[in-house]
């Protein structure tokens, strides 16, 4: 379900902290072995295992549309001793997408449903605000390709801690209706959104006449042989359930948690399980004699069709719940899962029929989940050639009028999106005759141009990448990626280093606010300023920069996908009151204090270190920040 992204997590706060503590460089990667073997595959899986301290894995790999191995490695339940197997049931999150993608698939065979309506039109009782419905509508596609322009969850929404489990759907649509404000006009770019596939998982319980879930258990779950896969708890899969964990050493996470948006988290499911589902869609939609669905309806979910990338040429992306992933020069279609204690993948490759299942009961490590799946790749693929898509000569002059610099304008969580307007972004630059993308302040990367306007990486075996022409006649950027940077518009470079550089300086101004105040303050309590006045021009801008400093950590503490109150959440709110109002007072303060009854230097000091604060504020307030409340009343 992704409700918090392990890597944005550590990003935002090592941002927040910034300032605070000296960044460590970065430790060189051990390479990962190329085991030949099933034995040494199992022992380099083993070794991720162990060197991330994870209590186990679940894996299951099938080679020529037939299982070759599944198993477990490590303990379900570290407690008891209990091993992970084959059957050993996981919460795979966001896999529970690809059911759901499946069973509207199935419900379009049987003309029950159109894949390209309007979702107005099908369920308008669906709070939903489109300010381009005349021109952009939010089809029902829109939902399972994640172009329908909808933020991610509110913070209350993630976690369902007071409601029944099969608390109504619509209900929380209802009761949650910021997510579905549509933020730049449908079928134009990608950006993950879990309440669009609650929205899907509800057009199924409204087509069908059943819940959601019996459907896709009777359609799709039962007919592939999943006997114990299923969204809600049942007596088959309790006793069957791996305990999630988390750190390291890892603890249990004593809880397993509902959540409202069941359609797109909520699938309980094995590595046993899940093979069968890599080998469904490897065999084109057969289980053993029978096709339960059509082969051009597996083509169909592999194909993205709604973004402005795809329309112009861009194969790879985000289909309907199955999106193409690049490692190691291989193109795999699946999706990943992550809900509390549990991350997940499954992978395949139609062209050379193999495919993969790894479920993890931690989240510790996702970097150990991305080892696995490099491994598992690496060894599936070795019989198979690596080929590259051709370079395409490109004179220089042509490569040019792509060049610029393209901020992001896809982000999946709006809450988190200053983030990226502060310091994201790439700079697309001609080097040496040779088209390259970077960071802000990153080393440049090749773009080997392989079709009009279509690039790759020089790893890749084919285009990644494509830069088209916008609605508005901007040049955009846009990668094949279903998470992260897969959408820039092409911007002023300019703009951007200054107003980085505008907010460290402001940051750096209220810092010294702390240093001066080390001394003013010894010095009062000495009895070295008996005779100083308009203590208070001094003491509010720092109270101003010290309240801004706990604002920062209260959002590095921050419980948002709990959706109950916490001392952190409660700080937050507090403090981001708190800061513009001693930013303004300790502004007016500086100004209207009389020249002659302060020192200047102390005066202009302050009157800066105001100043910064309020510069400060404004990004604050741009990033909707103050009175924030995450918490549910």
């Amino acid at each position: 379900m992704h409700p918090v992204h392990q890597r944005l997590i550590a990003y935002l706060s090592l941002a927040a902290l910034l300032l605070l503590a000296p960044i460590a460089g970065a430790q060189k990667k051990e390479e990962l072995p190329h085991p030949k073997t099933l034995s040494e595959l199992q022992k380099a899986m083993q070794d991720v295992v162990n060197k991330a301290s994870l209590p186990g894995a679940g894996v299951a790999l099938v080679s020529s549309g037939e299982l070759l191995w599944c198993g477990g490695l490590g303990k379900a339940d570290l407690a008891s001793g209990r091993d992970i197997t084959c059957d050993t049931e996981f919460r795979v999150g966001s896999i529970s997408k690809s059911f759901v993608a499946l069973a509207l698939l199935k419900l379009q065979e049987d003309g029950k449903i159109n894949l390209e309506a309007r979702l107005q039109d099908v369920a308008p009782e669906v709070p939903v605000k489109n300010p381009w419905e005349s021109t952009n509508p939010v089809r029902i596609v829109n939902l399972l390709e994640h172009t329908a322009g909808f933020d991610d969850m509110q913070a209350s929404e993630v976690y369902n801690f007071k409601d029944p489990y099969d608390f109504p759907l619509l209900d929380v649509f209802k009761r949650f209706t910021e997510p579905q404000d549509v933020r730049w006009p449908p079928s134009t770019r990608m950006s993950y959104s879990n309440p669009g596939f609650g929205i899907a998982g509800y057009l199924i319980e409204k087509v069908s006449g059943k819940p959601f879930d019996q459907y896709i258990r009777e359609t799709i779950l039962r007919p592939l042989a999943m006997s114990n896969a299923d969204f809600p708890f049942t007596d088959a899969n309790k006793p069957l359930l791996a305990t999630p964990y988390d750190g390291n050493p890892p603890h249990a996470l004593a809880r397993y948690p509902y959540i409202y948006l069941r359609p797109a988290g909520d699938l309980k499911a094995s590595p046993g399980e899940l093979a069968k589902l890599v080998q469904f869609l490897l065999r084109r939609g057969k289980a053993g004699d029978a096709q339960i669905v059509k082969p051009e309806s597996i083509v169909r979910m592999e194909t993205v069709e709604s973004t402005l990338a795809a329309k112009n040429g861009l194969r790879l992306g985000y289909g309907l719940a199955n999106y193409t992933e690049v490692v190691g020069g291989v193109v795999t279609h699946g999706h990943d899962g992550g809900i509390d204690g549990f991350i997940s993948t499954y992978r395949y490759m139609p062209e050379q029929n193999w495919g993969y299942v790894v479920l993890l009961n931690s989240t510790q490590s996702y970097q150990a989940l991305l080892d696995l799946n490099a491994l598992a790749i690496d060894f599936l693929s070795k019989d198979f050639p690596k080929t590259k898509q051709p370079a395409v000569a490109t004179p220089a002059a042509e490569l040019e009028k792509f060049a610029g610099f393209y901020a992001p304008r896809a982000p999946r969580s709006q809450l988190f999106a200053f983030m990226d307007g502060l310091t994201g972004g790439l700079r697309v630059r001609v080097v040496n005759g040779q088209l390259t993308h970077s960071t802000l302040f990153g080393k440049p990367e090749a773009l080997i141009p392989v079709g009009k306007n279509l690039f790759r990486g020089e790893k890749d075996p084919e285009a990644t990448t494509i830069f088209v022409t916008g609605g508005d006649g901007q040049m955009v950027f846009s990668s094949q990626e279903s998470e992260g940077f897969s959408y820039g518009e092409h911007t002023s470079i300019l703009w951007t280093y200054a107003r980085l550089a505008l907010f460290f300086l402001c940051l750096v101004l209220m810092a010294t606010s702390v240093l001066f105040a080390v001394v003013w303050i010894l010095r009062k309590l000495f009895g070295g300023m008996k005779d100083v006045q308009h203590l208070a021009v001094r003491a509010i801008p720092l109270l101003a920069a010290l309240s801004f400093s706990a604002l920062a950590l209260c959002f590095t503490k921050l419980s948002w996908d709990t959706g109950k109150f916490t001392l952190w959440n409660g700080g937050f709110f507090v403090l981001s009151l708190l800061f513009p109002l001693l930013s303004l007072i300790g502004l007016l303060l500086a100004l209207r204090v009389p020249k002659n009854e302060i020192n200047g230097a102390t005066r202009i000091h302050s009157l800066l270190v105001a100043l910064a604060c309020c510069v400060v504020t404004v990004f604050v307030a741009s990033w909707h920040f103050i009175g924030l409340r995450i918490w549910t009343p």
